[in-house]
């Protein structure tokens, strides 16, 4: 792969105009805040209206949970697909338009006396179809919107809306739910989905028609969803950044699982205490995100990936080492769940860019639904590994196999060429 070993003078690097005099990534970060505060909403009221307006039982509202998910195993490759034949604006326009109708049905069942766990499921994986298309088409769509050198700063700012997004939406969402009902709160996910459409279609530039790929049919399709996975295996920085991302999961949802047994079984915590814990992730996200564009001028792009994996996923493990319920023992997890989410959302940035710019433009939506496809193709194995060491071993040990397990992830970085990158970003590879 090739890299640039010379490293621009700082003026020059500062010199660049702002990425947010981009009127047209302005609108596209509104549109895709919006999206991200309705997914959040959704998130939450959906499995509320299951269980508040339909009295659904456990079982039922962990497979609507899992009905959700279901599309990034089964529409994620050819979602990739898709996105390289055909406009990346529209397709976001076309699936938020999507989840907005979809998620609209939820009330207007409700009010109709019609609503039942069924439709729930339908809906339920509908929009989760439209969410894999409008991820995988976001990602595939900001190298035509800003310049390579705003890459970092444009996944930085996209980012730091996705944080505020997460810290704030399950907020919202319950004040909604408390004021309006489960049902009818998702009536805003909708609304927030058609202010994400409005502000994607009024983008202004243009996109290049895609090159004729002549794959045609079931056939074609098929050829070229190899293909994407073919280049993704084939390339060592992206093989790299999709072996990490697999490591990952698969520790952190067994982590997921084992953690909140821990916190209350284990450590003692009461419900008011595994708050605090959980908080301190969301300021976290926020501090990652919008440190994230700056560092790789800093640090360059290599030493930046190597860094903050490096403390995200080596400072997990001492959530094992973590003994008695009082404020300690409290203010030591919110440390480590600070630093977990602040220097991981910056990998993430980082990783993303890097990506982004060695992706050719006509492989950019299959690369991302690959790197979709795999991570999250895992993460069910992950969960069924932590219930089962969470039996074989008890909850500590549990969580420091888990956490352990972070540090594998940092193997396939450490011995990849991605760390010698140096400030400037590599160039694509061939198509």
């Amino acid at each position: 792969m090739p890299t640039t070993t010379e490293t621009p003078p700082e003026q020059a690097r500062d010199a660049r105009p702002s990425v947010w005099r981009n009127a047209d990534f302005t609108k596209l970060w509104i549109g895709q805040t919006a999206s991200q505060f309705a997914a959040q909403i959704s998130d939450f009221a959906l499995p509320l209206a299951a269980v508040l307006a339909l009295s659904a039982s456990s079982a039922e509202v962990g497979l609507l949970a899992s009905v959700i998910r279901l599309p990034y195993l089964l529409v994620s490759l050819f979602a990739g697909v898709l996105v390289d034949r055909m406009c990346r604006r529209n397709l976001m326009a076309a699936a938020d338009l999507g989840r907005a109708l979809v998620l609209g049905a939820v009330p207007l069942l409700y009010w109709m006396h019609q609503l039942g766990i069924s439709w729930l499921y339908l809906l339920g994986f509908l929009a989760g179809c439209c969410t894999v298309l409008f991820d995988v088409a976001a990602q595939a769509y900001l190298p035509r919107l800003v310049d390579r050198e705003d890459l970092a700063a444009g996944n930085s700012a996209l980012g730091t809306s996705q944080s505020a997004a997460t810290i704030g939406g399950p907020a919202l969402a319950g004040v909604l739910v408390q004021w309006l009902t489960a049902p009818v709160a998702v009536l805003a996910a909708s609304v927030s989905y058609l202010v994400s459409v409005l502000n994607i279609w009024l983008i202004k530039q243009r996109e290049p028609a895609a090159e004729p790929s002549g794959a045609t049919g079931a056939a074609g399709t098929l050829r070229q969803v190899r293909e994407g996975l073919s280049v993704v295996f084939r390339n060592e920085p992206l093989r790299t950044t999709t072996i990490m991302a697999s490591i990952f999961n698969v520790s952190f949802t067994g982590f997921e699982v084992v953690f909140v047994q821990f916190m209350p079984h284990t450590l003692g915590l009461s419900a008011g205490q595994i708050g605090l814990v959980m908080a301190a992730l969301g300021p976290g996200f926020l501090v990652g995100a919008m440190f994230a564009g700056r560092l790789p001028k800093k640090l360059g792009y290599g030493r930046t990936m190597l860094i903050t994996a490096s403390v995200a996923n080596l400072v997990m493990p001492a959530i094992a080492l973590v003994h008695g319920g009082g404020a300690l023992a409290v203010g030591t997890l919110m440390v480590v769940n600070f630093l977990f989410a602040s220097f991981g959302v910056a990998n993430n940035v980082t990783m993303l860019t890097i990506r982004q710019s060695i992706t050719p433009d006509s492989l950019q939506g299959r690369v991302a639904a690959t790197n979709r496809f795999v991570a999250m193709g895992v993460a069910p194995l992950g969960a069924l590994l932590g219930g089962v060491l969470g039996s074989a071993v008890g909850l500590r040990g549990a969580v420091l196999i888990t956490t352990l397990g972070f540090g594998l992830a940092l193997i396939p970085l450490v011995t990849s060429s991605m760390v010698r990158i140096k400030h400037q970003l590599p160039d694509p590879i061939s198509a």
